[in-house]
């Protein structure tokens, strides 16, 4: 009963928190079932309303992660977005890591004053989108593309006499294998294992010497042997970890569970800060806290007292400072 009456208060003061405007008229979300690749639909909304529908692409949708456009309105021309009605802003950029009120971090989300868009791969093999709104109108979505593979990190770490290079999909599909490139030479291919929710790989170069600069480019290359250029990066190995700028590399593997290692150079000798925040701000963690050697530097974090989701980690060395994102999966 306590329950009820907080969620009818609650619902109550976000209807009177509304513009005048959006409550006047009665509304009815419009929506499709499906929406396939390569088409746009007009997109109806309402005041807290929750709507899904599926995604419908190649593959038996299985052919990577959607690429989703959105416009304010449904007035674009040659579309199936020429609807009159009430133009509202969606959000326009979509990351992994969840929302706010989605908060998995296998989800990608984009939101902001107006509404939440979250789209996933499901367990029952599709593409399927949702969108929670506080706001009354319309907008034009758009299914572009799928992306074959989605790389979440590549990294190149930097040895004595070796680099590592590290990557990091977050989905695949139809593809082959992957190349990691050496200044525009190959160097390796790796077997795709074209797994829906992605896979972490690592390959060693030992054929490098010290003190000189690589760049590292990593390409996917699918059934039909096309290439795409995924990333590219540069390490200089050195021996006893002699490093020549201050950097925060991406964590590896990302995402974890419940270990993962976060790795640094110093230029010089510094005082460093490694701290592990959520996404409200708050600490989580302090890794290194203190003097520490120029060089390379590798530390554990272990979340196995934490809950799923996106992390913030902040290196804080002198005067150079970085922050990246990781994903605790459980």
């Amino acid at each position: 009963m306590k329950n009820t009456l907080r969620i009818m208060m609650l619902a109550c003061t976000l209807a009177f928190a509304l513009p005048m405007a959006v409550q006047a008229q009665p509304c009815t979300p419009s929506y499709p079932a499906e929406l396939h690749l390569g088409e746009s639909a007009c997109i109806q909304v309402c005041p807290f309303s929750l709507i899904n529908f599926f995604l419908v692409g190649e593959d038996l949708d299985g052919a990577g992660v959607p690429v989703l456009t959105t416009h304010a309105g449904c007035n674009l021309s040659n579309s199936n977005c020429d609807v009159e009605c009430t133009p509202i802003l969606p959000p326009a950029i979509f990351t992994l890591g969840g929302g706010q009120f989605f908060g998995l971090p296998t989800d990608y989300a984009g939101y902001n004053d107006c509404m939440e868009i979250v789209y996933r791969w499901n367990h029952d093999g599709f593409w399927e989108i949702e969108i929670f709104s506080y706001c009354q109108g319309c907008f034009c979505l758009t299914f572009e593309d799928q992306l074959a593979a989605e790389v979440s990190s590549f990294d190149a770490v930097a040895g004595d006499r070796q680099v590592t290079v590290n990557f990091n999909t977050t989905s695949e599909s139809d593809l082959d294998h992957f190349n990691v490139k050496r200044d525009g030479q190959l160097q390796t291919t790796i077997d795709a294992t074209n797994a829906a929710t992605g896979h972490n790989y690592s390959w060693t170069d030992a054929n490098v010497i010290n003190g000189i600069s690589y760049t590292y480019t990593l390409e996917s290359v699918d059934v039909n042997n096309n290439v795409e250029v995924l990333g590219a990066t540069n390490a200089t190995p050195g021996a006893n970890g002699v490093v020549a700028q201050f950097a925060l590399d991406q964590n590896f593997p990302n995402p974890f569970n419940p270990e993962t290692n976060i790795s640094f150079e110093l230029a010089e000798a510094s005082n460093v800060s490694l701290r592990i925040f959520n996404l409200v701000g708050q600490e989580v963690a302090t890794l290194v806290s203190g003097p520490q050697a120029a060089g390379r530097h590798t530390v554990s974090f272990d979340g196995a007292n934490l809950t799923s989701g996106m992390y913030i980690y902040r290196l804080e060395a002198g005067e150079f400072s970085a922050t990246r994102k990781m994903i605790l999966m459980k």
